[in-house]
């Protein structure tokens, strides 16, 4: 038999992507040592739509069986792969892994309509079951599966054993899904050194298992071996849940690290880090600590289980930017015990640290398998799980904000994601190309040490001190010369008009010209996760407010998309005259924003 491991489209460009298909790599992997027939796919770096390329995957290698996998969030992109596959041939059998079907299995195979569903580790289950489907054998001793019996009945198996020996597993099929390419887009490798973790927080679902377990150094330093001399990796990411507790295993790791003179980046608790081990983290090419920091309010993380405090917070962030480590933390809104006082003191916190450490803000999200995935499901919140997964897992209110404050709040941190985190001390524009590349010369925020560097005008950047190795952000347009009558000349006095994109580059245009917040500043975007928020005081609305109110002038403030939204408007939106996009002119005194008119074509 013949079998194709894909990987979906992500919502990424073919360029980049955010995250690579390790689960689905360490599949193949064993798979392939096993001796079975695999053949794989990245559909991230494959051109055309996801029907048109597992046609031609299946037909030109003869495919029996199809097999993807991901977490519950990617529902609509799996059950796209599923059924491109069942168009081609209706008797392909169609086999899904990953937290989609570990945290529900039921729900996830209904809404799917897959054949067989793999729960929990997948690299012995998959050998299990290949060898079933090869022989012609039932596959209801196989253990970890969730199938469909010949009256279209739902069965689960017996309960799969954990992987104990994570040594003996192969090293994931980098190959397999263009681990070489996604290398060089996102500047980094990947490591898994463990699975699962043995706490419980609320939030959190372990698709890997319940009991936690490492990988040996030799194992894992094998590993980096290989990613350096085939991938030429020079950068690490170590995904870890636990990295620190042990400081005798992070000593032996720094020691071992330090020798490939690799840049590289870890997962830490705050309740494990002191002084010494983060020199150590530093002196063996450590540069970025990533902080599961969830609240700032002490009743919140005992709410979620965290087993850490404030205190060990603050203490942690001290002691990492003393060691000159850079940190990325986040902060998640909407517990069960969530409310406006425990709102606020995250808050105060957040706007306290932004200028030091780059702290993220989103709300909760209730996955499947979570705790308060369950409490949501037992209280009416979500009432029927199959339709939950099918919408993406919206968002569910299950804090103790009423409607109106949930909303407000997932408002303001939609807009204060936007806030810029670790400015320079100061930076100053040395010239500017006719693209917007800007040479900088900066002081870093925390050696104040001058450098070069080059920043695009209008996205800024976050750039690394080359003495301390801090990161600093610098935005070019905030050192323009901002005149909003020469802004907004290009504008007609009168009629609404809307802007496409809120995101980063509305949030700061708003921030210096104050005549958008008139109401005739109409804002839209696309992502049905914004519309309906207010971002700077405007209501986020989807784009047929266009056709309804017959808008004539738009200004695209997307400009990362900014192609594609003007192809967009010329096609669609019959009502547009005008299309406007953020440009700059170049004068002896400085650079000065304007809007620039873009005739539909």
């Amino acid at each position: 038999m013949n079998f194709l491991l894909v990987m979906p489209k992500s919502l990424g460009t073919i360029d980049h992507f955010n995250i690579f298909p390790i689960g689905l790599a360490y599949v193949s992997a064993s798979m392939k040592r096993a001796g079975f027939a695999v053949f794989t796919a990245n559909l991230d770096y494959l051109e055309g739509d996801t029907a048109a390329l597992v046609r031609g995957l299946l037909t030109e290698h003869a495919i029996d069986v199809i097999c993807t996998g991901g977490l519950s969030r990617d529902c609509a992109k799996l059950k796209e792969v599923i059924d491109a596959a069942r168009a081609v041939n209706p008797r392909i059998i169609t086999v899904v892994g990953g937290g989609i079907i570990s945290s529900d299995p039921e729900p996830a195979m209904r809404v799917l309509n897959a054949d067989i569903g793999v729960i929990g580790e997948g690299e012995v289950t998959m050998c299990e079951l290949a060898r079933a489907l090869e022989n012609d054998q039932p596959i209801d001793a196989v253990a970890g599966l969730i199938y469909r019996d010949a009256a279209n009945s739902l069965v689960i198996t017996a309960p799969r054993a954990e992987i104990a020996d994570l040594d003996g597993i192969p090293f994931p099929d980098f190959d397999g899904f263009g681990y070489g390419r996604w290398v060089a887009s996102s500047g980094s490798g990947l490591v898994l050194t463990d699975r699962s973790c043995p706490f419980r927080c609320t939030f959190c679902f372990h698709p890997t298992g319940e009991k936690y377990r490492q990988r040996s150094f030799d194992s894992i330093f094998a590993e980096i071996d290989h990613q350096v001399r085939q991938y030429g990796v020079t950068c690490l990411g170590l995904s870890s849940e636990l990295f620190a507790t042990s400081h005798q295993r992070v000593a032996e790791f720094c020691k071992r690290i330090k020798g490939y003179n690799l840049s590289w980046s870890c997962c830490l608790r705050v309740c494990d880090v002191d002084a010494e081990m983060l020199r150590l983290m530093k002196e063996s090419g450590c540069l970025n600590v990533v902080f599961g920091l969830e609240s700032a309010d002490n009743s919140i993380l005992k709410s979620m289980r965290k087993g850490i405090t404030v205190r060990q917070i603050e203490e942690a962030l001290e002691l990492t930017y003393a060691a000159r480590l850079m940190i990325e933390g986040g902060f998640i809104f909407g517990d069960i015990n969530e409310c406006r006082e425990t709102v606020a003191n995250t808050l105060a916190f957040w706007q306290r640290h932004t200028g030091r450490h780059y702290l993220n803000l989103s709300m909760i999200s209730v996955f499947p398998g979570s705790f308060l995935y369950s409490h949501a499901c037992d209280n009416g919140l979500i009432g029927d799980r199959e339709q939950f997964l099918r919408d993406g897992c919206p968002l569910v209110n299950v804090s103790r904000l009423d409607a109106t404050e949930y909303h407000a709040l997932r408002s303001k941190v939609a807009e204060l994601r936007f806030h810029p985190h670790v400015p320079a001390g100061s930076f100053e524009i040395e010239s500017i190309r006719p693209d917007g590349e800007c040479r900088i010369d900066y002081a870093c925020r925390a050696c104040a040490t001058h450098s070069d560097t080059r920043v695009p005008f209008w996205f800024g950047q976050e750039v690394r001190c080359p003495a301390c190795g801090l990161t600093n952000f610098i935005d070019p347009f905030q050192k323009a010369l901002h005149n909003q009558d020469a802004f907004l000349a290009a504008l007609p006095t009168d009629g609404e008009i809307a802007l496409w994109g809120a995101g980063g580059i509305f949030y700061k245009l708003f921030q210096k010209y104050d005549l958008l917040a008139a109401q005739r500043f109409l804002l839209v975007d696309v992502n049905p996760a914004q519309q309906g928020l207010s971002i700077c005081g405007k209501e986020v609305q989807a784009a047929d407010v266009i056709v309804r109110k017959r808008i004539e002038t738009v200004i695209i403030t997307a400009l990362s998309r900014k192609a594609e939204i003007h192809a967009t408007l010329t096609a669609t939106f019959p009502s547009v005259r005008r299309i406007l996009v953020p440009t700059f002119d170049i004068t002896p005194e400085g650079v000065v924003p304007r809007l620039r008119t873009v005739e539909p074509t």
